[in-house]
């Protein structure tokens, strides 16, 4: 996941800032939205998905299928929230300060069980698959899934 930071990090230090391909986020909501993605694991979290429908979606997270555009996710609003942090190298500072407790959530705790609200209780393995799969949608959003290759 480090690749992906170091992308965005890149990205922060040149603007003028990657605008979306679709969807109403711009660039300083992706850093905040990546940012609640690695705190989820911090929270008490509610799944909404059906009990009955959570081997399919976790037969998701395993795939090689991408996440759909336009995916709206039922916790939060149908428009971006509001920015939290003063600027784009604010959101990305604590973007990278996320991410380094959820790293050491999963080093310190590998056999834990976490609540994702999409796709029930996952482990370090799916989490990370989930949270992959979710750079992966937004780096494509982005324009930014060539960066990753160079």
């Amino acid at each position: 996941m480090q690749n992906y930071l170091n992308v965005l990090k890149k990205a922060v230090e040149k603007p003028p800032y990657p605008t979306a391909n679709w969807g109403a986020m711009d660039f300083h909501n992706l850093l905040e939205h990546l940012k609640i993605t690695f705190d989820m694991v911090f929270k008490d979290i509610q799944c909404y998905t059906a009990t009955e429908k959570l081997p399919l979606q976790q037969a998701f997270l395993r795939s090689d299928k991408a996440m759909p555009r336009n995916y709206k996710t039922p916790m939060l609003p149908p428009h971006p929230l509001p920015h939290k942090f003063a600027g784009v190298p604010e959101a990305m500072a604590q973007l990278e300060k996320s991410h380094a407790r959820y790293a050491k959530f999963w080093q310190d705790n590998p056999q834990a069980i976490v609540m994702h609200p999409i796709f029930g209780e996952l482990g370090a393995d799916l989490w990370a698959k989930f949270q992959i799969k979710h750079l992966n949608h937004h780096f494509a959003q982005f324009s930014l899934e060539e960066e990753l290759n160079s």
